[in-house]
């Protein structure tokens, strides 16, 4: 821990309990607050994980050296490998720094590790899955990190790409749970310079350019190496892992998929690697709604960056502009995971991004005039988030009222913080936060607590990925810890007592299958209109922190029984219409298809 980095929390505490007290008064002192939402449904959740046969282990590789990377990782995916609409699982693997890159820390190289660079389990429908990592084609380990998907060749099946420190692969998907590693062929080799290995972090596919293919951004955190890493001790003595502040900025790699099977680094001809940050979240939005995708990114403790789409293959870089760069104090903080969602349900793009101990959660809203505002402390997410080392960022509607809530996975760098600070932990927990929304309410957000299961337990979190993976409608979530277990946490819905009626939430799910637009259509945005009420939701790429969540709209309806009909705007520009959807079903919609098929 740096001494500047100690100094600023303790400025970030005093501006927090600031904002604080500048709160708009309780429900109990202001007739003018709505009142708390009474939910059709409590939220609650169960660790499945062994009884699913989940059994990965992150190994971070940790060594008495305390490279920088082995705190970082990884990520996780959740996409369907096989086509039988069912989410699979990736689980990125890790290394140590001496077998991956060689670095002779510790005395003789570490031979190179054989195992795979990452963890394939197949959903079996039952609750369970089947490791079918032997056989699947993913190559020997490396220094991983993160994960994206999707369809780059458009051929109808989902492939995966993994990103890392010195290397990053690209596995083109043969179908059936096979997987051919193309990253040579498809332009996408590192070529490492002699001081820079290259710290790749998250990565997103969208289309950039709006040809039908889908493009590739991945983000790069700081320059690093082996014979570069710095050493820090707080206290004179102890060394610990050190914060970004003491590397300079990295910038992006964008890479602009060609059609023919390759991609050409356009990093410096999009914009998209200046300035440069020390990116490791990444989120693909469309702030000015012009159809346009743009991308908003964390920085960790530089400026969060949003890059707007010129709409001519460009991007330009307007954070400052738009008020995501800095905090309310006007500092930067250290970010690490983002998403995107509309929750307050006017129409706009709204960002949480996860934030370094005692800096709160950032909860950027935003506003007619493209400015952001971070309500994070109004809202009920700053107080207590405060003592968070937030990674994993989602928006999704956890009970399906058709409000979005948050779920955020945390965890320190240091294994031995609270020997240094007592208030801080290395182990923390699971943050689920429900959305009070009602209809014709804008809503604050409460953390969902348990004395036990999964809401009571702490975690080295980091990885933190959504998916229905049991078909009930609702989203379960999986979690990567840093040098330990994977999590896989079963979304377990049941009735509220208190409510008038019992019946469980409506709910349709949506898989979009793109022809003009590229097969993964990220960035369609989808609109389900009931009466004078519209609900929109779009298929996001890039969210979490290093992590891909599954590639489907879901849309939580309620007490809804009966929506009037969907309007699908594709990134081809197309509109299409469903009218009056079947609820409580997986639906596949394909672009200029007239008639929607259920999924089997």
């Amino acid at each position: 821990m740096t001494a500047r980095r100690i100094g600023l929390q303790l400025v970030c505490i005093g501006m927090a309990l600031l904002v604080a007290s500048c709160t708009p008064p309780s429900p109990e002192t202001s007739t003018d607050t709505p009142p708390l939402a009474l939910p059709t449904s409590i939220l609650g959740f169960t660790d499945v994980t062994a009884e699913a046969g989940i059994d990965f282990v992150h190994d971070n590789g940790a060594s008495a050296r305390r490279f920088l990377p082995e705190t970082m990782g990884s990520g996780v995916a959740f996409f369907d490998v096989d086509g039988d609409d069912l989410p699979d699982l990736f689980f990125v693997a890790g290394v140590s720094v001496d077998s991956a890159l060689g670095s002779r820390s510790d005395g003789p190289s570490t031979p190179p590790d054989t195992r795979p660079a990452g963890r394939l389990y197949r959903n079996l429908g039952n609750g369970s899955f089947e490791d079918i990592t032997d056989g699947a084609g993913i190559g020997s380990a490396f220094l991983a990190m993160g994960t994206a998907i999707g369809d780059v060749d458009n051929d109808g099946w989902i492939d995966l790409f993994v990103s890392g420190v010195g290397d990053q692969r690209l596995y083109r998907n043969l179908g059936e749970g096979r997987f051919e590693d193309i990253t040579e062929r498809s332009g996408l080799g590192m070529k490492p310079g002699t001081d820079d290995v290259g710290f790749g972090s998250s990565a997103a596919f969208f289309d950039a350019d709006r040809d039908g293919d889908l493009d590739l951004v991945v983000g790069r955190y700081v320059p690093w190496s082996p014979s570069t890493d710095r050493r820090c001790r707080p206290d004179g003595e102890h060394q610990t892992y050190c914060t970004p502040e003491v590397y300079d900025s990295a910038p992006n790699v964008f890479y602009r998929n060609l059609g023919n099977g390759a991609f050409a680094d356009s990093s410096r001809e999009s914009g998209l690697a200046d300035p440069a940050g020390k990116t490791l979240g990444l989120a693909v939005v469309d702030v000015n709604r012009d159809g346009w995708p743009d991308l908003a990114v964390a920085n960790d403790t530089d400026r969060n960056h949003l890059f707007i789409n010129d709409g001519h293959g460009g991007f330009d870089e307007m954070g400052i502009e738009h008020g995501l760069a800095f905090s309310v104090s006007g500092a930067t903080r250290g970010a690490m995971g983002i998403d995107a969602g509309d929750l307050d349900e006017d129409g706009l793009v709204d960002l949480a991004i996860g934030n370094f101990a005692q800096e709160m959660t950032a909860l950027y809203l935003g506003t007619p005039a493209g400015l952001f505002r971070d309500e994070a402390a109004q809202l009920g997410i700053g107080i207590p988030s405060l003592m968070q080392v937030v990674f994993g960022t989602r928006i999704l509607d956890l009970d399906l009222d058709g409000h979005l809530d948050l779920a955020f996975a945390s965890g320190h760098i240091e294994p031995e913080i609270d020997s240094y600070q007592s208030v801080l932990s290395y182990r923390q927990p699971l943050g689920i936060y429900r959305n009070t929304a009602t209809d014709g309410t804008t809503g604050s957000f409460i953390q969902v607590q348990s004395e036990a299961g999964p809401l009571a337990a702490n975690w080295v979190g980091r990885g933190l990925a959504s998916a229905d993976f049991d078909g009930d409608g609702d989203l379960d979530l999986v979690l990567t810890q840093n040098g330990d277990s994977a999590r896989l946490l079963r979304n377990d819905l049941r009735s509220n007592p208190l409510q008038t009626t019992s019946a469980a939430p409506h709910w349709l799910r949506l898989r979009l299958v793109g022809s003009q637009s590229p097969r993964t259509p990220y960035m369609t945005r989808v609109t389900a209109i009931v009466g004078e009420h519209r609900l929109e939701r779009w298929l996001g790429s890039g969210h979490s922190y290093l992590s891909a969540s599954e590639p489907v709209v879901t849309f939580g309806l309620g007490t809804i029984d009966a929506i009037d009909r969907l309007e699908i705007e594709w990134p081809s520009g197309q509109i299409q219409s469903v009218p009056s959807p079947l609820l409580t079903q997986l639906l596949v919609v394909e672009e200029s298809s007239a008639d929607p098929t259920e999924a089997p």
